[in-house]
């Protein structure tokens, strides 16, 4: 016990020094936290996405393709599809604000059948079916902004050249937040005839719910067989290799991640280290009367090392709860592009920056340690001298 009195002490000797040191640990690695939380919200959302039994249809030239509506009776047609919806993004602006939640164009009829594990009251949606400029949407971003049933939701077109106004039908809860909005496709479309625009009539991508898991190979084959000789060829795949895709524009992220982890560990090493060199410096003569007084050597090492250690883990844990209260600001401020809190991505990478910092004490002051305690009273006591 009084061995982490002592720890604790030789910390608060010279507070500006340690406090910055930890400063230091704590910054970076809450850029580490926040970095693998980034990685942990697509593997969360990609775990999701392979319990739905669903699938996403899409233009074999990916976003960038025309996928007509016609295609979404023929994909309800294939066996073992029980429901499928055209998915269209929108993309407009809230007042001043640049895409504020996510919008999608779809078919008020399925659209519920295709996410069950949405909830909505019956009375609500079929106001929402009845009702061509009606829209519903996430319960959460009802209750950020106040909304409720009844109110009118303008949206001006950023990637079409139309404007929306739209009538909250209906709000519904979801497992996790969507910070989505769905309203009516045929709205949209009708909409682009009157604008003349050229792209009418385009579902977007298509998502559709397969009876069963099994199921899905054939499914997506079955789909991709039929529009291969069309004008518009699809290139069909499950949700979750859908969520994949996005990771997958970004190139190998993991690694790149995995990279600026180990290169943030081996630079705060050194700081951490000269930290640790300096103060054994200063102390070279109060060890030498520690082990005159009969301190053995391996309590000296244990004392040093252990102070590293502990400067080291405050700045662990001060950086991992700094990247996890980003993190959880992160789904408060911006869910649309951050859809998941850290309770929801809970797992062994909120354990990294710990780890690193513990790895990130011994590294550093193991060195200043063995000198410590190899050093002899008689060249500690001469410095004095």
């Amino acid at each position: 016990m009084k061995t982490f009195k002592y720890i604790w002490r030789n910390i608060r000797r010279n507070p500006i020094r340690s406090l910055l040191t930890i400063l230091s640990v704590g910054f970076s690695l809450a850029l580490m936290t926040v970095l693998y939380g980034f990685l942990a919200s697509q593997e969360t959302w990609k775990n999701g996405a392979a319990q739905a039994n669903r699938i996403v249809v899409m233009n074999i030239q990916g976003f960038s393709g025309k996928l007509p509506i016609s295609s979404v009776d023929d994909v309800r047609s294939t066996k073992s599809v029980a429901a499928a919806v055209p998915f269209a993004w929108f993309g407009g602006s809230y007042q001043d604000e640049q895409m504020p939640f996510a919008q999608f164009a779809t078919d008020p009829e399925y659209v519920f059948n295709v996410w069950p594990e949405y909830s909505i009251p019956p009375e609500q949606l079929e106001a929402f079916k009845t009702n061509r400029q009606g829209c519903v949407l996430d319960r959460r971003i009802a209750e950020r902004r106040g909304w409720k049933v009844g109110d009118r939701v303008p949206l001006k077109g950023a990637i079409y050249p139309f404007d929306l106004d739209l009538e909250i039908s209906g709000i519904f809860d979801s497992p996790k937040n969507t910070d989505s909005l769905y309203f009516h496709w045929d709205y949209l479309n009708e909409g682009l005839k009157q604008q003349s625009y050229p792209n009418i009539d385009n579902a977007g991508t298509i998502f559709a719910r397969i009876s069963s898991s099994d199921s899905i190979p054939t499914v997506i084959k079955s789909i991709d067989d039929k529009f291969g000789s069309s004008d518009t060829p699809t290139r069909s795949q499950t949700e979750a290799a859908f969520a994949q895709m996005f990771v997958d524009m970004l190139g190998n992220v993991q690694v790149l991640i995995r990279n600026i982890g180990l290169a943030v560990v081996f630079s705060l090493s050194l700081v951490t280290a000269n930290s640790m060199a300096m103060a054994m410096r200063e102390r070279v003569t109060e060890i030498a009367v520690l082990k005159a007084i009969g301190f053995p050597r391996s309590r000296v090492l244990f004392m040093v090392l252990g102070e590293a250690c502990a400067i080291a883990m405050l700045g662990g844990f001060l950086g991992v709860g700094m990247g996890c209260l980003f993190l959880q600001g992160m789904n408060s401020l911006m869910p649309q592009f951050f859809p998941f809190t850290v309770l929801e991505m809970l797992g062994p990478w909120i354990s990294y920056g710990l780890i690193a910092a513990a790895v990130l004490g011994l590294i550093s002051g193991i060195v200043p340690a063995i000198r410590a305690a190899q050093m002899s009273v008689i060249d500690g006591l001469r410095r004095l001298a």
